[in-house]
């Protein structure tokens, strides 16, 4: 395949090739302070993720459903099967109700609706591709003085996490998940 070598074919304005530069320059990193307490979890084939109302993990697999706990990444229920898991799931997969308590959580994913990416205080998380289709994560907070778009973001190191991404901070904003096909990683703050 032939790429057209001409710069005159540039789509892209000086300001958006430079924001490209300058999350290419970025070096992926833990999280800033406040968020700590990382957690991973592993788990093949994820489609969705949400959080129950004590802000516990559920993830959703092709081969059924578990709830972890957010802070160990324990597990605290586990449902091998895919069928239930999938009948849990409200026709237009933004939802989906526990079989374990009955309890229904908005959720997240792959072929769901798109995660809670900003806190009432400002923190924001974002998948941008600065080498597509290679997904990296910032993390910024909004709300600072002269704030610049991604002049005070982190990229997050994402693990063994590839693939498609998808993220989200759950409803208090204290707890970000992060998740890939391979499973999810979690960041606490207090």
């Amino acid at each position: 395949m032939n790429l057209p070598s001409n710069s005159n074919q540039e789509k892209r304005s000086d300001y958006q090739l430079n924001l490209l530069y300058r999350a290419q320059e970025m070096i992926p990193a833990k999280p800033p302070e406040p968020w700590r307490n990382e957690v991973v979890i592993p788990a093949a084939g994820c489609i969705a993720c949400g959080w129950n109302s004590d802000e516990n993990l559920v993830l959703i697999s092709s081969s059924g459903y578990s709830l972890n706990d957010s802070d160990t990444g324990l597990s605290i229920h586990r449902d091998r099967d895919a069928n239930n898991t999938y009948d849990s799931m409200s026709p237009d997969q933004l939802t989906f109700r526990i079989p374990y308590n009955d309890e229904s959580v908005p959720i997240f994913g792959f072929d769901s609706g798109d995660g809670n990416r900003v806190t009432h205080d400002g923190w924001s998380v974002e998948v941008i591709y600065p080498w597509w289709p290679l997904a990296s994560v910032i993390i910024e907070n909004v709300f600072q003085p002269n704030y610049n778009y991604l002049e005070g973001a982190t990229m997050i190191d994402l693990n063994r996490l590839d693939g498609s991404i998808k993220c989200g901070f759950s409803a208090s904003g204290n707890k970000l998940v992060i998740l890939g096909s391979g499973g999810a990683l979690i960041y606490t703050r207090e």
